[in-house]
C-alpha cells in the first residue's frame, strides 16, 4: 500500500526485481521460495542442539529513492537516509565588507593608501574549511550509473495500488529544506565570487585612476618646470655666450702673448746653437794646428794657438750657460702659458656655471619632484600588489570549491518534480526459540543456465544459486544495508512486521500457486535437481 503521508501529487514509480528471460509463470516467486528454504536453519548440532527455524512470512517490498530536479540534472537519495553526502567549501573573509570599507576609504589617495596598507594580508589569511551535509543523497558513480539504466525499466504506480511500500524517513519536506539550504548555500558562494570579482575591478580601477592622477600630476609639474628653465634659458643663455666669447679673446692673447715670448726664446736658443756648433769648431781646428806646431817643436807658435784654444773654450762655455738658460726659460713660458690658460678656463667654467645655477637649481627642482612622483607611483602599486595576489589566490580557492558541487546527480532534462522510485526485494523471517532473523533478497538477475551449472547438477549440487545472482552491484549493496537496520532499528523492524502481517506471501494463494508452478519450470530448466524439487514441493504444503 502507497504511505498516506506522502503528497498525492508525487510520482511514484516501481522498478522490477527481476530481468527474468523466461515467459514461464512463477519462475520468480519459485527462486525466492527456493532461496528461502535453502537458507532456513534444520537445527541440529553435535554440541548443542539448535532448533529448526520456522518461516514466518515472505513477503515483496520497496525500498524508497527520490529523485529531484535540479537544473539539468536529478539528485538521487535515500528515502531511508542509509546515505549521506558532505560538501566541503571554504568560509573566506568577507568580501562584502571589503568593498565596503574600499568605498569609504576610496579618497583621498592618501587614505586609500593607509586601506590598501591594512588590507595587505585581507585575502590572504588562513582559510576556514567548512562542511555541508546532503543527508541521503547518493554520490557514487556505479549506483547512478546502473540506476539510471535501470529506472528505464520503471512502471508508475497508482495511487490506489495495493503494494507493500517502506515509508521514506527522509520525505519531500526533509529534502526539500535540505535542498533550499543547498541552494541558499550556492547563492552565497556565487554572490561571495561574483563580489571577489568586484573587489579586484574596484581596486585596480581606485588603482588605476590614481596612478593616472599621478602621471597627470607629474607631467602638470614637469611643463611646468621645463617653461620656467626655458624662460631661465632666455637669460642664461646670451650671458654665457658672452663669457665665453670674452675668454676666448683672453685665452687667444694670453697665448699670443707667450707665443711671441716663446719664439723670441726659441731664436736666441737657435742663435746660441749655432755659435756652440761654431766654437767646436775653431776648437777643433785650433787643437790640430797646435799638435802640428808641437811636432815642429815651434813652442812659440804651439803656445799661441793653445792660447787661442782657451779663449774659444772659455766663449763655449759661456755660450752653452746661455743656451741652458734659454733652454729653461722656455720651459718656464711655456708652464706659465699652460696655467694662464687652464686659469682662463676655470674662470670660464666658474663663471658659466654661476651664471647657469638658477637654471640648474630649476632642473634639480623638476628631477626632484619627477622623483617623488615616481616613488609615490611604485609606493601605490606595491600596495595593491598583495591584495590582488590575495584576491587571484580567493578566486582559485573558489574554483576548486565550486568543482565540488559538479556531477551531484545524473543527467535528465525531463524531470520537473521530485519523484518516489521503489527497488523491490523480498524479505524474509525466520524464527526460533531465540527469536528473529531476517534474509533479504535483493533485484535478481535470473540467466539461463550454463555448462558449468550443468556440471555441477550432474553431481547432485544445488544450481539455483547460480542462476539468482545479484542483478545491479550497487541497488545490491543498498538492499543489504536493511539487513542491519532489522537489528539496529526497532521501529524499522516493527514496520517491516506491520507491513508483513497483510501482505504476507505464504498467505497468498495466488502467489503459492505461482510457486508450485515456478517449480515445475525451474526443474525442467534444469535450475533444480528432483530432490530439490521434491523437497521445496513438501515445504509449500507445509506453509499452505
Amino acid at each position: 500500500m502507497i504511505d498516506s503521508m506522502l503528497s498525492p501529487a508525487i510520482k511514484r514509480s516501481s522498478l522490477p526485481f527481476s530481468n527474468q528471460r523466461t515467459s514461464a509463470s512463477g519462475v520468480e516467486a519459485a527462486a525466492v521460495f527456493a532461496v528461502a528454504e535453502f537458507e532456513r536453519s534444520r537445527g541440529g548440532g553435535l554440541i548443542s542442539r539448535q532448533p529448526e527455524e520456522k518461516l514466518v512470512y515472505l513477503m515483496k517490498t520497496g525500498y524508497p529513492l527520490w529523485l529531484f530536479p535540479k537544473n539539468d540534472s536529478a539528485l538521487v537519495f535515500d528515502g531511508l537516509g542509509n546515505a549521506s553526502h558532505s560538501i566541503s567549501y571554504l568560509e573566506m573573509p568577507s568580501a562584502k565588507n571589503f568593498i565596503e570599507s574600499l568605498v569609504v576609504n576610496s579618497a583621498p589617495r592618501e587614505k586609500y593608501s593607509a586601506f590598501l596598507f591594512d588590507h595587505s594580508s585581507y585575502f590572504q589569511q588562513s582559510t576556514k574549511e567548512k562542511q555541508f551535509v546532503l543527508s541521503g543523497l547518493i554520490v557514487d558513480l556505479d549506483f547512478k550509473s546502473e540506476f539510471n539504466v535501470y529506472r528505464e525499466e520503471a512502471t508508475e504506480l497508482s495511487a490506489q495500488a495495493d503494494v507493500a511500500l517502506l515509508s521514506p524517513v527522509l520525505v519531500e519536506s526533509n529534502i526539500s529544506a535540505i535542498l533550499s539550504e543547498f541552494d541558499n548555500l550556492q547563492s552565497a558562494l556565487r554572490e561571495e565570487t561574483e563580489k571577489l570579482a568586484e573587489c579586484k575591478t574596484l581596486v585596480n580601477k581606485t588603482t588605476s585612476q590614481y596612478l593616472t592622477e599621478l602621471d597627470y600630476e607629474a607631467s602638470a609639474d614637469k611643463e611646468e618646470a621645463d617653461a620656467k628653465i626655458r624662460a631661465q634659458e632666455e637669460l642664461v643663455n646670451p650671458k654665457i655666450a658672452k663669457l665665453k666669447k670674452d675668454y676666448k679673446l683672453k685665452i687667444k692673447n694670453t697665448t699670443k702673448s707667450f707665443d711671441t715670448e716663446i719664439g723670441r726664446l726659441q731664436k736666441q736658443k737657435a742663435k746660441a746653437l749655432k755659435s756652440i756648433k761654431t766654437r767646436e769648431r775653431k776648437i777643433k781646428l785650433y787643437q790640430h794646428e797646435a799638435k802640428a806646431q808641437a811636432v815642429q817643436n815651434h813652442i812659440a807658435y804651439e803656445k799661441r794657438w793653445k792660447e787661442k784654444i782657451k779663449k774659444t773654450q772659455k766663449e763655449l762655455d759661456e755660450l752653452k750657460k746661455e743656451l741652458k738658460n734659454v733652454e729653461n726659460n722656455i720651459k718656464k713660458m711655456s708652464k706659465q702659458k699652460a696655467e694662464e690658460i687652464s686659469k682662463l678656463n676655470f674662470g670660464l667654467d666658474t663663471e658659466v656655471k654661476f651664471a647657469q645655477q638658477p637654471l640648474l637649481d630649476l632642473e634639480a627642482a623638476r628631477d626632484a619632484k619627477i622623483r617623488v612622483f615616481k616613488l609615490e607611483t611604485e609606493k601605490l602599486l606595491n600596495l595593491a600588489r598583495p591584495v590582488l595576489e590575495g584576491l587571484d589566490r580567493s578566486v582559485e580557492q573558489q574554483k576548486g570549491t565550486w568543482a565540488n558541487f559538479e556531477g551531484l546527480g545524473i543527467k535528465d532534462q525531463e524531470l520537473k518534480n521530485a519523484a518516489l522510485f521503489y527497488v523491490p526485494f523480498y524479505v524474509v523471517c525466520y524464527e526460533n526459540g531465540s527469536g528473529r532473523r531476517y534474509l533479504i533478497v535483493p533485484p535478481l538477475n535470473i540467466g539461463s543456465q550454463d555448462f558449468s551449472s550443468k556440471l555441477r547438477g550432474a553431481f547432485g549440487m544445488s544450481r539455483i544459486r547460480d542462476r539468482l545472482t545479484p542483478w545491479f552491484k550497487t541497488l545490491t549493496a543498498l538492499i543489504d544495508k536493511v539487513q542491519p537496520l532489522t537489528k539496529q532499528n526497532g521501529m524499522f523492524e516493527s514496520q517491516l512486521n506491520g507491513l508483513a502481517k497483510k501482505n504476507n506471501l505464504l498467505n497468498d494463494d495466488s502467489f503459492m500457486e505461482n510457486v508450485e508452478k515456478g517449480l515445475v519450470t525451474l526443474r525442467s530448466e534444469g535450475w533444480l535437481s528432483d530432490k530439490e524439487k521434491q523437497v521445496l514441493g513438501n515445504r509449500l504444503t507445509v506453509q499452505r
